[in-house]
């Protein structure tokens, strides 16, 4: 997706700004770069990202993004990595809000505004500037303005918009492209080591262990593929989602395809010629790859929780690969020693991970327990006034209702070359008597955002409040919250039966072409 920036230079009078379109998987330190380019600024001073505003949510303290300095200074301690913070995890919506600070002792201050979400142009190079308004101050000018405000002479927009064009193409040309190139060579690289290697014939895919990211320091799960024989390759599972998928592989209740749409892995998959895509196809052979016979050629895919499996982006291709060279190293270790490595029991795992320190990879063991804090203190996406609202509502349904809400099996995709998304199906049926009360399709990628507002919209439309509702666990923790404030009783249970009968009756008139 691309994200159109608004950036205006605060206290400036008029107003001098510039917009910008930039993808959102671009770092914040190349919004920096991007910044000091559209502002004329030297770079020659310490600088800083103040988050103020997320997903819709006002932010106050403790989320400065900025260069991870070794110094004395206060100022210049950040919370997070401008290298490692993509735009993606902060702008959420529409009006999310950053504050850039610039030079600590003349501080330039800039509102970062996200305007709108774009589909990619296939034809645009981006970052790219689209607008320009008035000229901006000199470096170390500040003084200048104390007095008037930061006032500056008007400009020809479009002039000082081409020129910086001009530089930011040559200065993330360059980057882009080359950085791009070498991750996936790597990544290929890896991918053929790991063919070669074929460590599913001494390896099992419930002898799970973990590779630490060593930029994020998250946990990758890894399970090898293939001692079946009848698929090869590896399933590298991401952080606490990940680890929450394992532990619920075991269960009966989660087998069932919504289950594993909730999914967060990369995977790797050795294909037959026919099976792969036309992009597959192309990324291959532009690196000179060429395979010969059954299940030989190699096929990644991301799969997000609520998302149709997609290409691995750039921050992908460069996990997946130091994922796949130390999945080499382990299963090398594991043949010389068969007992390195035991079968999943959800809690002990061999783990290798970075020594910053010493500057090299070291193996170990670690024991995890049942991730209790996942599902817990989620946040509330229903504000105080509707709360009020609900509240208001004397009415009470006196019936039993299984409310959930579940991924429904067609994607959507909103623009070319972009992820197709699961939208959401929330459902509430009567009990007792098998009567749908409330259905409605979510687009909302927020599966917790999702079933707050879906439970609010069903009590709304249903003008009463019901005594008691029967929901899995999942949904449980996502609405406790307003249960407990409309006095409502919560029955988690680990099947819906009545839920699961409307489900099949949907999927059957989806067959049918009737839905």
């Amino acid at each position: 997706m691309i994200f159109q920036f608004k950036i205006t230079l605060k206290d400036s009078k008029p107003p001098i700004w510039r917009r910008f379109e930039v993808k959102d998987t671009m770092t914040f330190y190349d919004l920096h770069k991007i910044i000091q380019i559209g502002f004329d600024w030297m770079d020659s001073h310490l600088h800083g990202f103040d988050v103020r505003k997320s997903n819709g949510y006002q932010i106050h303290l403790g989320n400065r993004i900025g260069p991870i300095l070794d110094d004395d200074f206060g100022f210049s301690r950040c919370d997070y990595d401008e290298e490692v913070v993509q735009l993606k995890d902060i702008f959420k919506k529409e009006k999310d809000r950053v504050l850039y600070t610039y030079d600590y002792g003349d501080d330039w201050e800039h509102e970062i505004l996200l305007e709108k979400i774009l589909p990619t142009d296939k034809k645009a190079f981006y970052p790219r500037c689209t607008k320009v308004m008035r000229d901006t101050p000199m470096e170390d000018s500040r003084f200048l303005y104390f007095e008037t405000g930061i006032v500056t002479e008007a400009v020809n927009g479009k002039l000082f918009m081409e020129e910086y064009n001009e530089i930011l193409k040559e200065a993330f040309t360059k980057d882009e492209s080359e950085n791009s190139k070498i991750e996936w060579s790597k990544l290929l690289y890896n991918v053929d080591r790991y063919k070669d290697l074929q460590p599913w014939k001494w390896m099992s895919d419930d002898q799970i262990f973990i590779i630490q990211d060593p930029e994020t320091e998250e946990f990758i799960y890894c399970s090898i593929l293939g001692k079946s024989g009848i698929e090869y390759g590896l399933a590298a599972f991401i952080g606490d989602e990940g680890h929450t998928f394992l532990q619920g592989l075991s269960k009966k209740e989660n087998a069932n395809p919504h289950f594993y749409m909730k999914q967060r892995s990369l995977h790797l998959s050795f294909s037959n010629r026919d099976e792969l895509e036309t992009e597959d196809y192309k990324l291959l052979k532009a690196f000179g790859r060429s395979y010969f016979g059954k299940k030989q050629w190699p096929q990644m895919r991301s799969f997000k929780p609520g998302y149709y499996p997609w290409f691995l982006n750039e921050e992908e291709v460069r996990l997946f690969s130091i994922v796949l060279d130390q999945t080499v190293k382990v299963c090398e270790m594991a043949k010389k020693n068969p007992d390195l490595i035991g079968f999943n029991d959800g809690t002990h795992y061999f783990v290798r991970a970075y020594n910053k320190k010493k500057k090299k990879w070291e193996s170990g063991e670690i024991t995890l327990y049942p991730n209790e804090n996942y599902q817990k203190n989620l946040p509330l996406y229903i504000n105080d006034i509707e709360l009020m609202k609900l509240k208001k509502i004397q009415k009470r349904l006196n019936t039993s209702v299984e409310f959930d809400c579940r991924y429904f099996a067609t994607p959507i995709q909103d623009f070319p070359d972009e992820q197709p998304y699961f939208p959401k199906l929330l459902l509430a049926v009567d009990k007792k008597r098998g009567l749908v009360l409330f259905n409605e399709f979510m687009e909302i990628q927020n599966e917790v955002e999702a079933v707050q507002k879906g439970f609010v919209q069903f009590i709304i439309e249903m003008e009463s409040i019901p005594r008691e509702v029967f929901v899995n666990e999942e949904t449980a923790h996502s609405i406790i919250q307003i249960a407990k404030s409309l006095n409502i009783k919560l029955i988690v249970v680990n099947s819906l039966p009545v839920t699961e009968e409307v489900y099949k009756e949907i999927d059957e008139m989806m067959r049918k072409g009737k839905f």
